[in-house]
């Protein structure tokens, strides 16, 4: 084959389907996107040219010489297998650099039970004492756990139940995500994003829920 001409239409993202759940890129444009790709990596001459048509962009590669066969896209990325992790609420220890409290931006004193991932179940305590306020209340231990990356204190804006908190955090570690790193290696990551974005689709309510969803799926147009 030493010829090659194919054309595919994209629409703007507002034009695809739901504000939430937007129609996905077709696999024709993903198609010419790699083509390109494939041409440009092997120096096979190529031209690539863009056309709006009505409401759409139409994209056109034209190739000669010895076309290649453009890679398959990469399958997304299989989650680790996380071993079963049964914490007991009595596991926590106290620390006064806790959490981050995004509110106040400072590192705030709580109990915390750490998982070897690089992320950690944390209580909110000014008390000391589990299970007491700091104006001397009771309060339910088995409520108000936050998941945080340990490193950093930060938590995925989650005020969850021990259970809830626990299968929270193992769902964000069984991501292809080294939590151990510190944050800003870790913002460089495309499955951070991911994983915070689905603990906060699976594990938020309301409006949170919602918004998770639909960057979730503006996250996989894009990709």
């Amino acid at each position: 084959m030493t010829s090659h001409r194919s054309s595919a239409y994209v629409k703007a993202i507002g034009d695809r389907g739901r504000a939430y759940k937007s129609d996905p890129i077709t696999s024709q444009f993903r198609f010419i996107v790699r083509m390109a790709y494939a041409c440009h990596e092997r120096n096979v001459p190529y031209d690539l040219t863009w056309e709006r048509h009505e409401t759409m962009m139409r994209a056109t590669i034209t190739a000669t010489g010895n076309i290649p066969m453009p890679k398959p896209l990469p399958k997304a990325p299989k989650l680790k297998i996380v071993s079963d992790w049964k914490p007991a609420i009595w596991d926590a220890v106290y620390r006064l650099d806790a959490y981050h409290d995004g509110t106040l931006n400072r590192m705030r004193p709580g109990f915390v039970i750490a998982h070897s991932c690089g992320l950690s179940l944390v209580h909110p305590s000014e008390s000391g004492e589990l299970g007491v306020t700091e104006h001397g209340a009771d309060e339910d231990i088995r409520q108000n756990w936050l998941v945080t990356h340990t490193a950093s204190g930060k938590g995925f804006g989650l005020t969850l139940s021990f259970k809830r908190a626990t299968d929270a955090l193992l769902l964000a570690a069984s991501f292809a995500v080294d939590w151990t790193q510190d944050a800003g290696a870790l913002a460089t990551n495309p499955e951070f994003r991911r994983a915070g974005y689905t603990v906060q689709a699976a594990f938020s309510s309301g409006f949170e829920k919602d918004s998770a969803k639909r960057r979730l799926a503006e996250l996989e147009c894009a990709a």
